[in-house]
């Protein structure tokens, strides 16, 4: 759909018909799975009161990118695209007429959904889904290989474009078993891939023809120039951070010490690192309850 006035389009996905009676749960896609989550999620949402609205931002899907000029490094540094994309999906959510939205972040979208729940008063709780804002962040990185390419394609351009092309290739050949490897520290992650193979082939034909240029955006805000976020922007957010114990010590470490450092409450999944929310629904339904109003169950 297009957004207000402007030339913005945006991919949305509703799961069922729209009911006024359900708490919309709006999820905002990363780059690690610029696709909605499982059926199975969304019908257990939708059971516990909840409509699952996914929104895939520009340049994942069948939609432009941003502007190029807000995907420079310097305008990254600037936060520009952030900011542009937080707006966006603020005049998405008004035209929608959403109301008590439980927004949902997701691995790299999260920086953008922190901006999106400053600006709209319409989003009553955030949850901060495997947040990548710490330094520890490339210590977890697995494996080897992916560090160094990722690495590649935030530092040069001609790193970019040789990172990319290899990745690509990857996805190419065989997006499960690249999938793999990025999730296999947890095994919820894994168990998630595995039940849901065509998603995640059709997560990597999407990944295979991204333009470089959101690659390079993408990672270098949620790696590098929007790691440390300052307390006093989340002091007035009704929000709380979702990490699972699948993951490394360092970043078990790290996570926590930075949930201290925002003051944001930091709820533990039994299942799930990357896609925590999707591997463990009924921990992200707990702590969204904890923090919010009772929603009738259907």
């Amino acid at each position: 759909m297009r957004v207000g006035d402007s030339s913005i389009e945006l991919e949305l996905m509703i799961h069922g018909e729209p009911d006024a009676k359900k708490r919309p749960l709006l999820i905002v896609n990363p780059i690690e799975l610029p696709l909605p989550p499982s059926p199975k999620f969304c019908d257990l949402m939708s059971a516990a009161g909840y409509q699952v609205y996914f929104v895939r931002r520009p340049g994942f899907g069948r939609t432009p990118s941003l502007p190029k000029s807000l995907m420079t490094r310097q305008e990254i540094k600037n936060k520009s695209g952030i900011a542009a994309e937080a707006a966006v999906l603020k005049i998405l959510i008004d035209e929608l007429q959403l109301k008590d939205v439980i927004l949902t972040g997701v691995g790299t979208s999260n920086s953008v959904c922190m901006r999106v729940a400053q600006l709209s008063s319409a989003v009553t709780f955030t949850v901060f889904s495997n947040p990548l804002f710490h330094p520890g962040i490339w210590d977890v990185i697995r494996p080897e290989w992916l560090r160094r390419m990722i690495r590649q394609t935030v530092m040069t351009r001609s790193g970019l474009m040789i990172a990319v092309r290899g990745l690509k290739a990857i996805l190419r050949r065989d997006e499960q078993w690249f999938y793999g490897q990025f999730a296999q520290k947890s095994r919820g992650d894994l168990a998630y891939i595995e039940e849901n193979r065509d998603d995640f082939k059709a997560a990597g034909r999407l990944l295979s023809r991204m333009d470089p240029k959101l690659y390079f955006y993408e990672l270098c805000n949620a790696l590098i120039e929007d790691t440390r976020w300052n307390p006093e922007t989340l002091s007035n957010l009704n929000a709380a951070i979702l990490s699972g114990v699948e993951t490394t010590e360092n970043w078990k470490q790290n996570i926590t010490v930075e949930a201290e450092r925002l003051g944001l409450p930091l709820q533990w999944a039994p299942s799930g690192d990357l896609f925590v929310a999707y591997a463990s629904p009924d921990t992200l339904l707990a702590t969204i309850a904890e923090h919010t109003a009772p929603v009738e169950s259907v």
